[in-house]
């Protein structure tokens, strides 16, 4: 099957949880976030490249990062970057990649992946893809990846299985989005929840049936008979009239069968710079440095300044975000790290556009 397969790698997001790195013009997926001399959206497309040519491998971004895609990820043909006139988050754009792919392939399996994870144990997670390329049933099922929970984390979807005696995938009972600490400490404790990692592997007359099913009113405005791909006018129409929705709430909670497979790997899904922290490297006082730093009575904190050389200075902080750029410096209780959203309207309710 993997002969058969093709790679859909999101890359829309508007990265509003990295602000003040990441900006409108360079979102996360842009950026080196993890000091590694990659890319988010580089290092996706390096894993997925272990198991398939650039031909078969597409990206989907905003049209205002063209001249990105195209500088971070030139292996993949212009034709394979699908660009987005407005963001409507995952639904509409996975509907409208399903259809230009199958136009130019027939009937693939379509293996959609963020651009913002973070899988260190790559090895093992390209084992498990082929396995699962190899040997799971593409007839009817869509299948997701789901990780071991290692503590009951709250910013996660989360999937409820059934352990079957196939080693390999297992039906799907439920998904519950972002679940109160209570409810996240309840899954951890009965065993059979995993981490919903936001990984789908289905044919692509597969996902339009569930679209057709499930999400009519993306289904019916990409069935207008325009030529989509080739008519900026008509895309940006289409993308008018469809609602913002993601593929897991507009498909995956109600499409049926599903199957899940369970990676035994590390996985972080990169949401924001709390998650940068937990897999940077740290100090005896879990202190994670990305820049020159003096720190003094300093614990649990991260620090990181996109300027070279900049030595930041520090006393008396715990649990605290400090990031610093050229026109801006935040400094956050790393657990009032969801209150960026609300800091980036804030910039944008009062005109301060420059700033994001």
């Amino acid at each position: 099957m993997i002969a058969h397969t093709h790679a859909v790698i999101l890359a829309g997001g508007s990265g509003t949880r990295f602000w003040p790195w990441s900006r409108a013009a360079q979102p996360k997926q842009f950026l080196d976030v993890l000091g590694i001399g990659q890319t988010l959206l580089q290092s996706t497309y390096a894993r997925v490249a272990h198991l398939l040519p650039p031909e078969r491998i597409w990206v989907i971004g905003n049209s205002q990062h063209a001249d990105l895609l195209a500088q971070q990820v030139p292996e993949i043909p212009p034709s394979n970057r699908l660009l987005e006139p407005l963001q409507r988050n995952t639904a509409p754009s996975l509907f409208w990649a399903s259809q230009v792919i199958a136009r130019r392939a027939g009937d693939p399996i379509l293996w959609v992946l963020p651009a913002d994870h973070f899988i260190p144990d790559e090895e093992l997670f390209i084992h498990l893809m082929r396995r699962v390329l190899e040997n799971c049933d593409f007839s009817e099922a869509i299948y997701t990846v789901g990780i071991q929970p290692r503590y009951p984390h709250t910013g996660y979807g989360y999937i409820q299985f059934v352990p079957t005696s196939d080693s390999l995938c297992h039906p799907v009972k439920t998904f519950t989005e972002k679940p109160s600490r209570e409810l996240a400490e309840l899954f951890l404790q009965s065993g059979d929840f995993l981490w919903n990692a936001g990984m789908f592997l289905g044919r692509a007359a597969v996902f339009q049936k569930a679209f057709q099913e499930h999400a009519p009113e993306i289904y019916e405005v990409f069935q207008d008979g325009a030529d989509l791909e080739n008519d900026p006018k008509a895309l940006l129409r289409a993308f008018q009239r469809v609602p913002s929705i993601s593929f897991d709430y507009a498909i995956m909670e109600k499409y049926h069968p599903v199957r899940v497979v369970v990676g035994e790997f590390r996985w972080w899904d990169l949401g924001g710079w709390n998650a940068v922290y937990e897999v940077s490297p740290q100090d005896e006082k879990k202190n994670a440095l990305r820049s020159p730093a003096l720190l003094r009575e300093v614990e649990g904190s991260f620090f990181l300044s996109t300027l070279p050389r900049k030595l930041i200075v520090a006393e008396g902080l715990k649990d605290y975000l400090v990031v610093d750029t050229m026109d801006a410096l935040l400094i956050l209780p790393r657990s009032q790290e969801q209150s960026l959203r609300d800091w980036v309207q804030r910039l944008r309710s009062e005109g301060k556009v420059d700033y994001l």
